[in-house]
């Protein structure tokens, strides 16, 4: 078939500018290696099939990292439904997993935590059936599922999976040092969540390290690295060192997804918490607004992912003395987190705290 090379061709430069970090331009690769394998006119052969649900998970996870959950959903539902045709074999149910992992992933992104876990949990349960060794997909999807306990509040669930995953890393011969980072980088995000940054700080260094050793270090994992280390630094007390590594991050995201991203979102946020420390309050609303802006647009109007930057604006315009606003601020932060989170959630607490101090202090200055 004339095309055949031209798929492995396309195929190939989506793999290349992927492993690159350069994801727009993976995509690009990616699409037209789908239109050419469903313009063969054999997509509904098994072994099209199963090489078509490939390409839809390579097109699935790249929107994902590029924003796009909705089109990223759409294409990775129509990659289920080939590689479950194709799930006949051993490489056609693995296939599946991973396609069930990247699905929940956009989930758990969109802030649809128990969906994420049905999705996962089902995942796992066909992992764990498959005959022979421990498929390496099983670690990714307890991964995956530590990652959305995390989010939704289950710390003790999350720790719990990040060890079991660490522990299957280790049994296997030669463990993927892009998946030891990973679950370095979600140990460490775990323990920033619970403010035990000491410990935090380890996992995160050794994530970087692992990262920039096998990516470089303009790669966007990379730099999702430093922004989770400066974190925990500016949680240290470490303020420039801190600051530095998150303009280095934002340089990447920005060149890599444009301004317009939930990283750019998260990234400013955390500049804007340095800048407010350091009392420069009118840049740090400044910040504080643009984060607020990107996440509303990418992720929608009640994501949780909103709530600490509602919450961080809030606090600010108290200082400003506009209680009003902040008022309304912690109120709007509330109502996205009551029912999506854990009740126990630290920024669902955190804003619990500061809206009742708020009010405290009204009723303290009418009486």
């Amino acid at each position: 078939m004339e095309s055949e090379q031209d798929i492995v061709h396309a195929l190939a430069e989506a793999v290349r500018h992927r492993s690159e970090g350069n994801y727009s331009a993976a995509l690009e690769h990616a699409v037209q290696a789908r239109l050419l394998l469903t313009g063969s006119g054999s997509a509904t052969e098994a072994d099209t099939a199963e090489a078509l649900a490939a390409v839809l998970l390579m097109e699935g996870g790249l929107r994902r990292h590029l924003g796009d959950l909705p089109q990223a959903a759409t294409t990775l539902n129509e990659a289920l439904t080939l590689s479950e045709r194709a799930g006949a074999t051993i490489e056609g149910a693995r296939l599946t997993l991973s396609v069930l992992g990247e699905l929940a992933a956009v989930h758990r992104t969109d802030g649809d935590y128990d969906q994420a876990e049905r999705l996962l949990r089902a995942a796992i349960a066909r992992a764990r059936r498959l005959p022979g060794p421990e498929p390496p997909e099983l670690a990714s999807l307890l991964n995956e599922l530590a990652v959305t306990f995390k989010y939704s509040g289950r710390f003790p669930e999350a720790e719990q999976l990040y060890h079991q995953v660490l522990e299957l890393l280790e049994r296997a011969l030669l463990p993927h040092q892009l998946d030891l980072a990973a679950v370095h980088h979600n140990l460490g995000g775990l323990a920033h969540a619970r403010g035990d940054f000491a410990a935090a700080e380890p996992h995160a260094r050794r994530s970087l390290a692992l990262s920039e050793r096998a990516l470089g270090a303009d790669h966007p994992v990379t730099a999702a690295d430093r922004a989770a280390l400066a974190a925990i630094l500016d949680a240290l007390g470490r303020h420039e060192e801190a600051e530095a590594l998150l303009i280095q991050a934002l340089k990447v995201f920005t060149r890599v997804y444009g301004d317009d991203h939930p990283e750019v979102a998260v990234t400013c946020n955390n500049l804007a918490a340095i800048a407010y420390r350091r009392g420069d309050l009118a840049r740090a609303e400044q910040l504080y607004r643009r984060s607020l802006a990107v996440k509303g647009h990418t992720l929608g109007s009640v994501h949780p992912e909103l709530a600490p930057t509602l919450n961080n604006l809030a606090l600010l315009k108290e200082d400003q003395g506009d209680r009003a606003e902040a008022a309304a601020l912690y109120h709007r932060a509330l109502a996205i987190l009551e029912g999506a989170v854990s009740p126990d959630h630290p920024v669902l607490a955190t804003c619990r705290a500061n809206y009742a101090a708020l009010q405290g202090a009204r009723r303290g200055r009418d009486s």
